[in-house]
């Protein structure tokens, strides 16, 4: 009695090909979250930095008009209202108005020796205000920071005292009498001629990039994880339908022949591989009737 062929394990074959695709469904997901990572802090850094270029060019305009335009007018006249002839309280009194409409954003003119105590500089803004000190040349700075528990992208400028700035920060006794009612004589005082006395900070938010990336791999994750599903099961059913079944019939086919029933034809009609398998059995099934049948007529 011929030997029977050995049975394969069922299924074998198409569990191999699932572990295959679950491995590039998990690899997908490996590769894509540092990507999503990468990509939104790289939008979110450069949607920073366009609305970081807009405020610092509306502060620097403020600035320079007054400058340019109010002080040189008033302060001849012996105007000296301090929202018209300093910069740095035109500055702030705008930025309030501004973060009070938009209070994600900071604007400040701060100072380690300010006449008005709100512009009494951080941390972080001593920080800057003495790497200006320390580098005469450098002009701008811009940073990433923390400022009020929050994350921002930062440009900060030095203050730079001139001639004009001495008349009201010089001394106590030689400012004019609208600047002392208003913020008294203790601080504020005691500027030196092109001495940095302070730092013009404009922050805007980076964004919970940590949050933004979660919302954005979940989605992603999603499409992925949908799609995949759909491909799964669709290449499932076409590896059963055009593998997996055809090589089971062949199998149960060559199984019949090896144990002597040679009159089951084997037929499958398909131009691949399958089927020259499938022809190439039925070649084998017809040589040996053929040479049976040459045996029993000899």
């Amino acid at each position: 009695m011929p030997p029977k062929l050995p049975q394969p394990r069922r299924g074998s074959l198409l569990k191999k090909f699932n572990l295959l695709l679950i491995s590039f469904y998990l690899g997908s997901l490996l590769l894509t979250i540092p990507a999503v990572y990468l990509v939104t802090q790289a939008q979110s850094h450069e949607a920073a930095d366009r609305e970081l270029s807009l405020l610092v060019g509306m502060v620097r305009a403020l600035r320079g008009y007054v400058a340019e335009e109010l002080r040189p007018t008033l302060m001849p006249q012996g105007i000296y209202h301090p929202p018209a002839v300093s910069s740095t309280v035109a500055t702030s009194l705008v930025a309030q108005r501004f973060t009070q409409e938009n209070p994600s954003y900071y604007i400040k003119v701060a100072s380690d020796n300010p006449l008005n105590p709100r512009n009494q500089a951080n941390t972080l803004e001593q920080q800057l205000l003495e790497r200006f000190r320390g580098d005469r040349s450098l002009t701008e700075l811009t940073e990433r920071g923390v400022l009020n528990g929050e994350r921002f992208l930062v440009s900060a400028r030095p203050s730079v005292s001139v001639g004009e700035c001495l008349t009201c920060h010089g001394t106590p006794e030689a400012a004019p009498q609208e600047v002392i009612e208003q913020y008294g004589s203790r601080s504020g005082f005691g500027y030196a001629n092109n001495s940095v006395v302070g730092v013009m900070l404009v922050g805007v938010p980076l964004g919970n990039v940590q949050e933004l990336v979660i919302t954005r791999s979940v989605a992603v994750i999603g499409i992925i994880t949908a799609i995949f599903t759909l491909f799964f099961f669709s290449a499932n059913l076409l590896m059963r339908r055009l593998i997996i079944t055809p090589l089971v019939n062949i199998t149960k086919m060559a199984q019949s022949v090896s144990q002597g029933e040679l009159g089951s034809r084997i037929e499958v009609k398909r131009n691949d591989e399958i089927g020259a398998l499938a022809h190439a059995f039925e070649l084998m099934r017809r040589s040996l009737v053929t040479m049976l049948k040459r045996q029993g007529g000899s």
